[in-house]
């Protein structure tokens, strides 16, 4: 479970030297479809009290919408397979063409069922958009670099998830409402023909033979082989911790401050921006350590600083110590980017983005779908939401000791290597 890195080829040296050179147009041409996967990511929640005044939808129909946004993640993993069959390339562009212009429809939707298709649709391309970005960076960056840029590239999907709620007002404001924010969303599709023209297939997939279709079932069945299965198994389990402790302790946060702590929306204005800050630190500096001192030591800290934080918010009463907890719960999600980076160097090449597509979008992502659900049922049972969102989130620090024992550590590994299935 704990291979080493396979070691460096010299004759690789010229070729990699070449891609290095091209790293930097990559790098932006991915961080700009990050930033708006980042900035759609929180627009379903933030304007959900605009929907339902708007459709005159009730509670319950507006978290079957949720639940629908949900499912539209999960089938990512339908076109992210196909990335192993057909390129990294042609599917991200797809993706890229379906998630803009399904944002534009969005925001014309009238009726909540269009609405609610169109995002499920977009949800499906975005999830796979930025999972083959991360994919294409790290089969072209450098090892020794590899986790400081996914932690920034983590970072600025965190920016776009910062600038959603800022644009909101003006958006109010200037008469387009929510609207406004899915037009903006979409307005990405203008660049389209520019990563048309610039986006290249990564070296290590463009050197592989086009499988067929025999072969191609015949890859994905290994997965759940004895070559595969502890690594498919342990990095489901990863996701599903992290986005388990995500869905309970982030999506809850602004509900219960207001709930339970009396804050106002005057209080999230403030320090949820400041909390976007931390974010973004968060990512970057766990891009950093991945480098330094490995994925898996990398991961379990931050999981660990994450069931910590989220007790100190969720448990303190005084303003100064709930906000402390929460901005250390920002500032541990750059624990995202570990798993990212993770899931790319866990499977060989010709299974990365099949790997990736099971291990987080058709198991782990049902960590993020059940967390709800949980922290709801816990709550009307304890009578405090604050009180469910601890004992749930500590619930995820029971992950750590598998993680610790089983999680291979991926450092320095070589993505451009081809292994048999």
């Amino acid at each position: 479970m704990r291979g080493a890195a396979a070691p460096e080829n010299p004759a690789s040296m010229p070729a990699r030297s070449a891609r290095e050179g091209s790293l930097p147009g990559l790098f932006a041409l991915l961080a700009v479809a990050s930033f708006f996967e980042g900035f759609d990511t929180m627009l379903a929640s933030l304007v959900l009290p605009q929907l339902g005044r708007e459709f005159g939808a009730g509670p319950a129909e507006l978290g079957r919408v949720l639940s629908a946004l949900g499912l539209g993640a999960v089938c990512g993993f339908l076109p992210l397979r196909l990335a192993d069959r057909f390129g990294r390339r042609p599917v991200f562009l797809f993706a890229l063409a379906t998630y803009t212009s399904l944002c534009l429809a969005t925001a014309a939707s009238s009726t909540l069922a269009v609405f609610t298709l169109c995002q499920a649709g977009a949800r499906m391309a975005m999830v796979t958009e930025i999972a083959l970005a991360y994919v294409m960076l790290s089969e072209e960056a450098p090892p020794e670099r590899r986790g400081r840029l996914n932690g920034l590239l983590g970072g600025v999907a965190s920016a776009g998830a910062m600038t959603a709620p800022l644009l909101l007002p003006l958006c109010e404001a200037l008469g387009f409402g929510w609207r406004g924010l899915y037009a903006i969303g979409g307005s990405l599709v203008a660049l389209v023909p520019l990563y048309v023209v610039r986006l290249r297939e990564p070296a290590a997939f463009a050197a592989l033979p086009r499988p067929t279709l025999r072969e191609e079932v015949a890859r994905t069945l290994s997965l759940f082989g004895p070559k595969y299965r502890a690594r498919l198994a342990v990095g489901t389990l990863a996701w599903f911790t992290v986005d388990f402790w995500n869905a309970a302790a982030m999506f809850f946060f602004s509900y219960y401050v207001q709930q339970e702590r009396g804050w106002t929306p005057g209080h999230l204005a403030v320090v949820m921006p400041v909390g976007g800050i931390f974010n973004f630190a968060g990512y970057a500096l766990a891009g950093r350590m991945m480098d330094r001192i490995g994925r898996r030591p990398t991961l379990i800290l931050n999981l660990g600083v994450a069931c910590l934080a989220s007790t100190l918010c969720f448990q303190a009463h005084s303003l100064p110590l709930v906000v402390l907890g929460y901005f250390a719960m920002a500032a541990a999600g750059g624990m995202w980017s570990v798993v990212q980076t993770l899931s790319a160097e866990l499977f060989p090449t010709q299974l990365r983005a099949t790997g990736t597509g099971v291990a987080h979008n058709l198991f782990g992502r049902f960590g993020m779908t059940l967390a709800p659900a949980a922290v709801g049922s816990a709550a009307a049972s304890l009578g405090s939401t604050g009180d469910a969102v601890t004992i749930l989130g500590l619930a995820s620090a029971l992950a750590l000791p598998a993680l610790a024992r089983w999680l291979p550590e991926t450092r320095g590994a070589r993505l451009d290597a081809v292994q048999p299935p």
